[in-house]
């Protein structure tokens, strides 16, 4: 009797092991796969995309590997003198759409397109709508957008960028194929000059001499979690959009300044750039908890020369403690010095931005 207990306890025993290694095991497992998800989701930027192509008159600038977004960043340059280039929305038989090289049914359809801007200039914001825009070409009129989808699965290991269904083949399409879809730790990544490089060379190539790239100063060593170039530094297109519509509804139906009456001024454009320079203020401030125009000495104009327009004369509307567009417009609007610049008829360019509560937005002539 005494025996066959220490058996049934021995086997008790063996069984409590087997279970407890099993679990180990599948925790281990488990582990190992967020770790896998977090690491393929890192955002990343490559800057020296490798892919081939039809015509000579369009590149790839670089791909952006966000969290949940892949962002091809397209440049065209025309050479019609009286034309047009054409962008398909999402749904439209023409829109652009990534393919599996290695398995031509897996598909990836565009969620929209972002910043479209004609010689550096937004034109549209955000195209997210089944419909086709166009704009008006004159020759080397520099077209540039940034084409979205979701982040890819890390199988593709190389996609064919596609205008159309069916026209892989249709070499007046803008077509890039056997583009190679890297990963975070690939060695030939390039670097933001790299990226100003091949740009300035395509666009001598093509004939562009009154298009300059500006120059946008490396990022070394900064912390992971600042993440600059990948969410400080990025333009949104919803956001764009709705900040130049509030400002040229405002201007083109006059407003009152304090006691005065401004009466009705013409449109202004969105300039990324722009955008660029005054998202670099707000990041900053963030930081800092502080509300000064200057960023290590340097002013407004200084720092839209440090990504390439040379003006004498700039605006910087600048605010805190509002979490809405609308209400950060509307207390500039109340501001009888800032109401002022939004209704100058001087102004041409404006580009606005926010981090967290603060926000800024920078009228250039």
């Amino acid at each position: 009797m005494k025996s066959h207990i220490k058996i049934l306890w021995i086997y008790i025993l063996f069984l409590f092991i087997t279970l407890s290694l099993s679990n180990y095991s599948s925790a281990q497992n488990a582990n190992q796969a967020n770790n896998a998800t977090s690491v393929s989701d890192k955002p990343f930027v490559d800057y020296k995309p490798v892919y081939k192509k039809w015509q000579n008159n369009y590149i790839l600038d670089k791909i952006d590997y966000t969290k949940d977004r892949t962002i091809f960043h397209f440049r065209y340059v025309s050479h019609y003198e009286q034309g047009t280039a054409t962008y398909y929305g999402p749904g439209e038989d023409l829109a652009w759409f990534l393919k599996n090289d290695a398995n031509p049914s897996e598909v990836f359809n565009m969620i929209e397109i972002k910043n479209i801007a004609r010689n550096g200039k937004v034109e549209i914001p955000v195209l997210n709508t089944k419909k086709p825009v166009q704009l008006i070409t004159h020759n080397n009129d520099v077209f540039t957008c940034e084409v979205h989808f979701k982040r890819l699965p890390n199988n593709v290991k190389v996609a064919d960028f596609i205008e159309g269904i069916g026209a892989e083949l249709k070499t007046n399409h803008f077509n890039c194929l056997d583009v190679q879809m890297k990963t975070f730790d690939s060695k030939d990544l390039g670097s933001q000059q790299d990226m100003i490089t091949n740009i300035t060379d395509f666009q001598k190539q093509e004939g562009v001499i009154n298009n300059p790239i500006p120059e946008i100063p490396e990022l070394e060593n900064e912390p992971e979690t600042d993440e600059r170039i990948e969410d400080e530094q990025k333009v949104d297109g919803v956001f764009a959009q709705r900040f130049l519509e509030l400002t040229n509804e405002l201007r083109t139906k006059g407003c009152h300044c304090g006691g005065s009456y401004f009466a009705p001024v013409p449109e202004v454009a969105w300039s990324d750039t722009v955008a660029y320079a005054t998202k670099e203020l707000v990041v900053n401030l963030w930081k800092t908890k502080g509300m000064t125009t200057d960023i290590g000495g340097k002013n407004t104009v200084q720092r839209l020369a440090d990504v390439g327009i040379k003006t004498e004369r700039a605006y910087e509307n600048m605010s805190y403690s509002f979490t809405e567009i609308e209400q950060a417009f509307r207390g500039w609007k109340l501001t009888p010095p800032q109401c002022k610049r939004l209704m100058d008829a001087r102004v041409k360019r404006i580009g606005a931005a926010r981090k967290d509560k603060y926000w800024s937005m920078i009228l250039i002539y």
